[in-house]
């Protein structure tokens, strides 16, 4: 099945077995959970890139829900957990949910569940710290990176303005013990 979002914009929808599987996670803490295709980029009219997300219900004694309860938001608040990782570069690198199966997708969502007690964090607060570690780090790295290409754009300028030739060394021909 297809959905289609506005136009002519078609979103896929999930495996039932796998949407089946999230659901059942969700009823062993008393919520319900739905998986959702979200979509990050269109060409010509069809998502060409996108990461499947876990919309979880909250709890009705949530306190969360008060400004729903109160008509002051149009939906309840969910709590969503985007089936994605980190790539490395800043960016994330969603999950083939094919690939993962029923067992896996559960596994990734027990992985990081909070409200069992065996998940990676033991609170919102430790996730949070872990998570702002973790920005921090790639702020530095960026920095880092961006000043090593800075220097390397200004000698290559430098080079360039003042005539001197590139040329590129391909082995040390000194010998051992030698210091140029």
């Amino acid at each position: 099945m297809i959905l289609t979002l506005g136009g002519n914009r078609q979103l896929p929808s999930p495996p039932a077995e796998i949407a089946d599987e999230v659901e059942l996670w969700a009823r062993q803490t008393g919520r319900h959970a739905r998986l959702h295709f979200v979509p990050v980029r269109f060409r010509q009219g069809r998502v060409v890139a996108g990461t499947w997300v876990v919309r979880i219900s909250l709890k009705a004694n949530d306190k969360r829900l008060q400004l729903y309860r109160e008509g002051k938001v149009a939906e309840p608040p969910t709590e969503d957990v985007w089936l994605h990782e980190p790539d490395g570069q800043g960016g994330y690198r969603p999950f083939d949910i094919l690939q993962l199966g029923a067992g896996g997708v559960k596994r990734f969502l027990e992985w990081g569940s909070m409200w069992s007690g065996r998940g990676q964090f033991g609170s919102l607060e430790e996730q949070l710290r872990q998570v702002n570690q973790n920005n921090e780090e790639a702020r530095q790295k960026n920095r880092a990176d961006a000043k090593d290409r800075a220097l390397t754009h200004t000698a290559d300028r430098r080079r360039q303005a003042l005539g001197i030739p590139f040329v590129g060394v391909v082995a040390d021909i000194t010998p051992e013990g030698e210091s140029t």
